[in-house]
């Protein structure tokens, strides 16, 4: 799995409505998973997190505990209090997947399916 460049990955929170994003952090938590975590450009207490992947269920019932452990030495947890929707006209969405709550979005290098949550709890 590729890693999404800055150019895309603001592409892709612009897909949701959002331009007030910080670029935190990245994380490879398993071989077919990434998660890149924002924060709120006005309070950095307020986190979001992008998760790419090669498939993501969009049947998660919130909030929802994430735990990704693959890798022991990179454990990173969070829960999802919100999934973002994208707008009408969003660039990046997931074309082809059926999506009716307009969860999905895409990214163009082969960094996968993205779904974004604000989250809470985020521990890395």
């Amino acid at each position: 799995m590729n890693r999404i460049d800055e150019a895309e990955l603001k592409e892709i929170i612009e897909s949701y409505g959002l331009d007030n994003l910080v670029f935190e952090a990245f994380r490879q938590v398993e071989p077919d998973t990434a998660l890149y975590i924002f924060h709120n450009k006005d309070n950095k207490k307020i986190k979001y997190c992008l998760m790419a992947s090669d498939f993501l269920d969009d049947d998660i019932e919130l909030p929802c505990d994430f735990e990704f452990d693959y890798y022991p030495d990179n454990v990173v947890k969070f829960r999802a209090i919100r999934i973002f929707s994208y707008v009408d006209g969003a660039k990046k969405k997931a074309e082809g997947y059926i999506d009716d709550n307009h969860y999905r979005t895409i990214s163009n290098n082969g960094g996968g399916v993205c779904m974004l949550f604000a989250v809470d709890e985020l521990k890395m």
